[in-house]
């Protein structure tokens, strides 16, 4: 009886012990409380035009580079302009010692006068002649003899007059000018120098405002971005990055486009006008070269910080109208490195995260602040 006793006792105990211990257990195996709502930057898909920039690698090529050089000989007796300079165009550069060639030309003017006297006479006398002859008081050879004179002064007139032409070109070319507006270079010759057609280049003189720069574009990006070379000339907007980094604020128009493709690269070789008046664009200069479409098609875009990659491709956190965070798988387009274009995924107006993703995952909530732009 007494261990009977016992054993209820001691139950009873266990049962009591139990009541108290199993509430505390299942308080202490609950599911933890939800994490609280972490702070994140968020901001507005928005309808942008579509960011096309392509770059290429450039070089500058003048529109006009002259070699200047010599039609005549003789000895240089001046010299218009400082090596180096800008010149402008009929400005002179190089003068020839011109006493011969102006004596040419007076000798031919000279001919051309005793002819022309002579011409003269013998049409006089033919027309005299004429007249005798209707009245049958001079011959028909005596006629015709004098016609055939008239004729041979007037070859040797025309003769002459050529002379003339050649003798005056001569002694124009005594003065050699600048055929365009340039940058002169190093001149080859000084004065003093006896110089002939022979000697070469005196000097050249390169055109720099407006000045080209060349570039080729790929056929993929001809194609894809403006499909033809009409709207490439008229839609294409050029900017160069010179070779300190920075970009030059004229902007460039597309002002040729080769007939054919490069075989080493199959590219497109493009040259386009910039007005360079500082001349900051040197002929041969290598540049980067900047090529933008004017009148982009609009698309949905974002900060690209928005963005993460994992194995799957692009995405973004969207934060809902709750307050949660859902991923969203996106295709890209282009960048100009401020903004994304989005081809799919988004909507114009919905929330992403741009700072903060690694504070959260899908699923959890966020408290929003809105993205304020660095002024």
């Amino acid at each position: 009886m007494h261990n009977s006793t016992q054993r209820k006792m001691n139950a009873a105990i266990a049962t009591a012990v139990l009541a108290v211990l199993i509430p505390a257990m299942s308080a202490a195996f609950a599911a933890p409380p939800a994490a609280p709502a972490v702070p994140v930057v968020v901001d507005q898909v928005k309808l942008a035009p579509n960011a096309v920039n392509r770059r290429y690698a450039g070089r500058v090529s003048a529109i006009d580079h002259v070699a200047c050089v010599s039609r005549v000989s003789g000895e240089l007796v001046g010299q218009g302009f400082e090596q180096g300079a800008v010149v402008k165009k009929d400005q002179l550069l190089f003068k020839i010692d011109d006493v011969r060639y102006q004596a040419a030309v007076q000798a031919a003017e000279a001919k051309v006068s005793q002819i022309k006297s002579q011409l003269e006479y013998a049409e006089s006398d033919c027309r005299r002649k004429e007249g005798l002859y209707k009245q049958k008081a001079v011959s028909l050879d005596s006629l015709e003899s004098i016609r055939a004179q008239v004729n041979t002064l007037k070859a040797q007139l025309q003769a002459a007059s050529a002379e003339l032409v050649l003798a005056q070109d001569d002694l124009k070319n005594c003065r050699i000018t600048s055929p365009i507006d340039g940058k002169s270079g190093k001149a080859t010759y000084a004065p003093g120098n006896y110089i002939t057609p022979a000697s070469g280049t005196l000097v050249t003189v390169t055109q720099l405002d407006p000045i080209r720069v060349r570039f080729s574009i790929s056929q993929r990006d001809f194609l894809a971005l403006f499909g033809s070379e009409k709207n490439l000339v008229e839609l294409a907007v050029v900017k160069v990055k010179l070779a300190d980094g920075i970009t030059l604020e004229e902007t460039g128009v597309i002002d040729i486009v080769d007939n054919q493709t490069l075989n080493s690269t199959d590219a497109i070789r493009v040259w386009a006008k910039f007005a360079n008046p500082r001349h900051r664009l040197i002929p041969n200069a290598a540049v980067s070269v900047h090529l933008t479409k004017r009148d982009a098609e609009k698309l949905p875009a974002v900060i690209p910080s928005a963005v993460m990659h994992d194995r799957k491709g692009a995405y973004v956190y969207v934060v809902g109208d709750d307050n949660a965070i859902s991923r969203r798988d996106v295709v890209l387009g282009e960048t100009d490195g401020d903004t994304q274009m989005i081809l799919q995924g988004l909507s114009v107006g919905e929330k992403v995260v741009v700072e903060g993703m690694h504070k959260v995952r899908p699923g959890s909530t966020v408290v929003p602040v809105a993205y304020q732009a660095e002024k």
